[in-house]
């Protein structure tokens, strides 16, 4: 008994190179937006008034970390983004402050197809979320550099920088799903 079998059709040139089609091209656009976007962010401190902007919100994050302490029980003070105590200092610096990955986060967000109702929802709820993270991570370095000042270099340089890199991604991640969940508003 002879089965006849169907020949499939060969891909054409046109598909060829876009890694399957239609899904291809939207990732294609996805990373040309991300990269886009991604791009006019890491060319913010250019801006004029940008310094001024981001002394506020390193001193608004020292205020934070210094009012955690004190509700953790530390006698720390403030001095500007310095925040120290007979334990431990330091300082706020623009490093320390999360700013570049939310701008990364922002990028993820504003890149992705999605409705701009998600995107604000998504970029203030990241935000919020990415901001309370690395005041845990400020905090628990205070706390390093306090009682353990032989872990801190650890801590600081190389635990925390993979747990902001970690809790980035899966915010994103979370964001993705929300915003392709099509019972989301």
């Amino acid at each position: 008994m002879a089965v006849a079998r169907a020949k499939k059709k060969p891909a054409s040139h046109k598909r060829a190179g876009d890694a399957g089609g239609k899904k291809g091209t939207a990732a294609q656009r996805f990373i040309l937006r991300f990269a886009a976007f991604s791009l006019v962010f890491a060319l913010l401190p250019l801006v004029p008034g940008w310094d001024g902007l981001e002394s506020r919100y390193l001193s608004v994050q020292a205020v934070l970390v210094n009012g955690l302490l004190h509700l953790l029980g530390q006698p720390t003070q403030l001095e500007g983004t310095t925040v120290f105590s007979t334990a431990f200092r330091m300082t706020i610096a623009p490093n320390c402050s999360a700013l570049g990955i939310m701008l990364f986060f922002s990028a993820t967000v504003l890149a992705y197809p999605a409705p701009a109702k998600r995107k604000v929802v998504g970029i203030l709820a990241g935000f919020a979320a990415i901001y309370a993270l690395n005041l845990v991570r400020i905090v628990t370095i205070y706390f390093t550099g306090a009682r353990w000042p032989e872990r801190l270099h650890g801590v600081h340089e190389e635990l925390w920088p993979s747990l902001l890199i970690m809790g980035t991604l899966f915010i994103s991640g979370v964001w993705v799903y929300y915003a392709s969940n099509q019972r989301a508003t």
